[in-house]
């Protein structure tokens, strides 16, 4: 099978080959976060992957949201954007004061790992940023690169593959 007979691979190469503004700032925020990991090792890496999660949950769980609407003026968007970063800067900084915090030590981690985790934080966090916003917002990053993050069930199998690649990870030395 030629490269232009595979429609993923043809996607790909389109993307490489003609970015768009999209689609750089994906990769701009991917390059962001892989220095992050490669600075800070694996350990944290794994902490904000797991402080992801419980933000999302939590920021679902909010129990004080019609509140904040009507006391906090401005797009409800903007607010649950606002509730997530707050909810997130406060969770991972707990969780590098709790007994997770040894996993944050930085040590040498193999560089594949934090590609991964690169990845999937990445996916993880646009999945969530755009299941939040609203229709109309959704409609201007109609473009083939959000068709992989913009959907609930995109969420769900980012969600997932993180969840497996923790359990599959090897620590050094295994």
């Amino acid at each position: 099978m030629g490269l232009t007979k595979n429609p993923y691979l043809a996607n790909a190469l389109q993307l490489f080959l003609n970015p768009t503004p999209y689609f750089l700032a994906l990769v701009f925020l991917f390059l962001v976060i892989f220095f992050y990991g490669m600075r800070v090792g694996r350990g944290r890496m794994i902490l904000v992957l797991l402080s992801l999660y419980v933000v999302i949950v939590l920021t679902a769980l909010f129990p004080f949201r019609a509140y904040l609407f009507e006391t906090v003026k401005g797009q409800p968007y903007f607010i649950e954007l606002g509730l997530f970063w707050v909810a997130f800067i406060v969770v991972f900084l707990l969780f590098l004061n709790s007994p997770l915090r040894s996993l944050a030590v930085r040590a040498k981690s193999p560089i594949l790992q934090i590609l991964i985790l690169s990845i999937l934080i990445l996916g993880v966090f646009i999945s969530h940023i755009t299941v939040l916003l609203p229709a109309n917002i959704l409609a201007k990053l109609d473009h083939k690169v959000f068709t992989y993050f913009k959907t609930e069930t995109a969420q769900f199998w980012w969600a997932l593959a993180g969840v497996v690649f923790l359990a599959v990870m090897r620590r050094k030395g295994e």
